[in-house]
């Protein structure tokens, strides 16, 4: 390749870096961190005990559990299966209870009609179900009646904006009759302020069965006598009765609502709402999970963490870079150049993969990094070694420089090959922050065979063809040469 090949390719991949840093600070780009490296909060979930767990239901389950994730609007999370166990991970979420509520939530949703109310005074309250004070993790059987507790709340005011649960030896009890409708009938929820301006409420779409099946059931409901609890329709979520609006009046009996929109008035804040809607909108989750184990990880300690790691990698650097420079004097120098273009290019790609992907930067993917700056490196000397064989051979330092790519280049791509199909499977195989060292170590591999064959190529060849710096002891390029050699068998100017 001569000379002005060589230049033109250095200046084009020298544009083409520059348009990739000048994208990332015209759209004010960062990269994007992990958990370990900013904070945030890790769960881990395992089905409880008695529960039917095959392959395709925590699919489902990881599925649910991930859109109500990108709900949240949390920025790259990971959600990773290990067996039967979930593991969860949100980077720069701080509210841990708010997390540990949303994943974990059943968010089983039932409509059934009303059968009866029995208020705290009558005397079959206390026999009439479980107490409301008492928690269940099971669902109330779809097909049978239950009686259920009311989440009755006080009235919500511009001073109460937050109305709390009554006690619940102040609650209401309902029996209610088998199941109308659930979950599975709602295509959509969102929360919303109700006419009165003080409540929140969650309004629904329900699908096209689920619109027939609402129809019919209020129809039945409004031919009750208007004062009657059974023209009630119980609102029930994971076994609490959240609200029990009657059928209005208005309503034609046998005709019922028709629209496919109900409502469910919790009386609660709009932080209650909108969680209630997130949850019924992703779905509800198939298997009852509980939560195992929830920690909460400190910023302090991510940043920590990354400066350790960077600290790690820069001294890194700079060793290899004096090695190199001692080594091979200004040739080594060039090597310290193709290595920090090889750092300018990782730490670029991972910014935009971060922001177009989502890929987040952990403290494993640093290590993977720092890793690949020894694979760099190799390629460095692999390439000043085959040069100087090839100059020992009686070539000259033009000829010594092409040939040397040719023979460096196929070791660098077999062996950055093998290094590469490594990365693959560790991260096809691997789960969590292994996979983010697979990652970039792959990455890197790559870009490291693509800037031997560009930069690392056009720069050294056209050091080799200036017979300034080839004469100039300081660039090294005689060095550990066993044969002096004339200027003129250096250059290959006779010939050339």
């Amino acid at each position: 390749m001569g000379r002005g090949r060589l230049a033109a390719s250095l200046v084009v991949f020298l544009v083409v870096v520059a348009a990739l840093w000048g994208t990332i600070f015209a759209l004010g780009w960062t990269p994007q961190l992990g958990l370990d490296l900013q904070g945030g909060v890790s769960i881990t979930l395992t089905p409880e005990e008695g529960q039917t767990v095959n392959q395709d239901v925590l699919d489902q389950t990881v599925a649910i559990i991930r859109n109500r994730i990108d709900a949240l609007g949390v920025a790259e999370p990971e959600i990773t299966r290990q067996g039967e166990t979930v593991q969860v991970q949100l980077p720069g979420l701080t509210d841990q209870a708010q997390a540990e509520q949303v994943i974990g939530r059943t968010a089983q949703l039932q409509f059934r009609p009303v059968l009866a109310r029995i208020p705290p005074n009558d005397p079959q309250y206390a026999e009439a179900g479980p107490p409301c004070d008492q928690t269940s993790d099971s669902v109330p059987p779809p097909d049978r009646e239950v009686v259920l507790c009311e989440n009755t709340r006080e009235l919500a005011s511009p001073e109460n904006p937050e109305p709390a649960v009554l006690p619940p030896d102040q609650r209401e009890k309902l029996r209610v009759g088998p199941v109308a409708l659930s979950g599975t009938d709602v295509a959509d929820a969102t929360a919303e302020l109700d006419p009165s301006g003080f409540n929140w409420q969650v309004n629904l779409e329900l699908d096209g069965e689920g619109a027939g099946k609402f129809a019919q059931v209020t129809g039945e409901l409004a031919c009750k006598d208007i004062a009657d609890p059974q023209r009630q329709f119980a609102i029930v979520l994971d076994g609490i009765v959240e609200s029990a609006p009657g059928v209005s009046e208005e309503v034609v009996c046998n005709q019922g609502i028709t629209g496919g929109t109900a409502i469910i008035t919790t009386g609660g804040g709009e932080a209650e709402a909108k969680e209630l809607a997130l949850v019924l909108r992703t779905g509800a989750l198939p298997i009852q999970l509980e939560i195992q184990e929830s920690t909460s990880v400190s910023p302090t300690l991510g940043r920590s963490s990354l400066q350790a790691g960077l600290l790690a990698g820069f001294l890194g650097l700079a060793f290899v870079a004096v090695y190199l420079v001692a080594l091979y004097r200004g040739i080594g120098f060039a090597a310290v150049l193709e290595l920090a273009m090889f750092g300018v290019i990782v730490l670029g790609l991972i910014i935009v993969l971060g922001n177009t992907v989502g890929f987040a930067l952990t403290l494993a993917g640093i290590a993977g990094i720092i890793v690949s700056v020894g694979i760099a490196a190799d390629s460095s000397i692999i390439y000043r070694e085959r040069f100087r064989d090839e100059l020992r051979a009686g070539r000259t330092v033009r000829t010594a420089a092409d040939k040397a790519f040719a023979n460096a280049f196929r070791t660098n791509l077999t062996g950055n090959t093998v290094s590469f199909l490594a990365a693959i499977v560790l991260y096809v195989l691997a789960v969590g922050p292994v996979r983010g060292f697979a990652f970039t170590l792959g990455l890197s591999t790559l870009i490291d065979t693509l800037l031997m064959a560009t930069f690392t190529r056009s720069l050294f060849g056209l050091i080799a063809r200036t017979p300034a710096l080839v004469r100039s002891p300081a660039m090294g390029m005689r060095a550990g040469v066993a044969t002096p050699m004339s200027d003129r068998e250096l250059t290959g100017s006779a010939a050339r």
